[in-house]
């Protein structure tokens, strides 16, 4: 088996300690330790916690593309983004105490959300790369849309059932509102 990176080791390390640890709480020191990584290499891999958030996302992202087989029925990018975000829900299902941790510190933290910006724009940008949504001047946009509709999602699979019924109602709600608005559907010329 390959050694994964040292970012890879700090993101697992990062929900290994979530799992246990609130957001607020979590220490870097405390992450390296755990991913027996040097102290002086976390200045280039997470100098800060919202640059850690990165890396989470990220290893969720790659876990996401490993995992999506796009259904070669789905013509619509709806459809598609649609089916890459429950895989997303999927990946993230063995580490849900971890990602409740993630949830409630940024529910209590805005400032902390806010820097994260740039991290959760990009992991919701790389979705759409996997549903092949990310075309048009709008793909930036999208990706704002795409966040939204997980970040609206996140605490319905929270508290969802196995089924994860509640969670594909609002996900679908959210995406058929985000269609018009932010530019999922296709160009007309294309369909």
């Amino acid at each position: 088996m390959a050694k994964s990176s040292p970012g890879t080791q700090l993101a697992d390390a990062a929900l290994k300690c979530l799992a246990k640890t609130r957001w607020k709480d979590l220490a870097l020191a405390d992450v390296a330790k755990t991913a027996k990584i040097p102290l002086t290499n976390l200045q280039t891999l997470a100098p800060s916690k919202s640059a850690l958030l990165g890396l989470i996302l990220a290893r969720f992202g790659h876990d996401v593309a490993a995992r999506y087989k796009r259904d070669s029925g789905s013509e619509s990018a709806r459809d598609r983004i649609f089916d890459v975000a429950m895989t997303w829900f999927d990946v993230l299902a063995p580490r849900k105490q971890a990602v409740r941790s993630l949830y409630d510190g940024f529910k209590r933290d805005p400032l902390a959300l806010l820097a994260a910006r740039d991290a959760i724009l990009s992991a919701a940008g790389w979705l759409l790369v996997l549903a092949e949504a990310d075309t048009g001047p709008a793909s930036a946009i999208k990706a704002t849309g795409l966040a939204l509709a997980l970040g609206r999602a996140i605490p319905v699979w929270l508290d969802d059932g196995k089924d994860l019924a509640k969670t594909m109602a609002r996900l679908d709600g959210d995406l058929r509102r985000a269609e018009s608005l932010f530019g999922f559907r296709k160009p007309a010329n294309d369909e």
